[in-house]
């Protein structure tokens, strides 16, 4: 069965916007009871991010070829930290705790992106 673009594209968009909160609250980033205006800093930079992810990170993926091929594709997961890290930054509110919240949270994504939308 053909997937057609258009759902690729919102799958992709609700992974990386629940990408975001789900590993802040894996983590144990949120003490005491979740609430929407406490997750609304991390959905709105997964908002971000998944916007990113479908327009910024192909045209990094391109640029960044030859990295990518020296480093057996790893490059990619540099660019996805450095994504998060940038969306962070313009969302007030949210900040990146760390290295390992931004590695988890690229993983998370392009582990369900990879099942659901069939990326590579």
């Amino acid at each position: 069965m053909k997937r057609r673009m258009g759902t690729r594209w919102t799958i992709i968009f609700l992974c990386c916007t629940l990408a975001v909160p789900t590993v802040a609250l894996m983590m144990g980033y949120y003490t005491g009871e979740i609430t929407f205006n406490a997750l609304k800093p991390a959905l709105l930079t997964g908002a971000l991010l998944g916007l990113a992810h479908l327009i910024l990170r192909p045209i990094l993926r391109v640029i960044t070829a030859p990295l990518g091929c020296l480093t057996l594709g790893l490059f990619g997961m540099v660019i996805d930290v450095g994504l998060l890290y940038g969306c962070g930054q313009l969302v007030e509110g949210f900040t990146v705790p760390g290295p390992l919240y931004a590695v988890l949270t690229s993983v998370l994504i392009n582990v369900v992106c990879a099942v659901a939308a069939g990326r590579k």
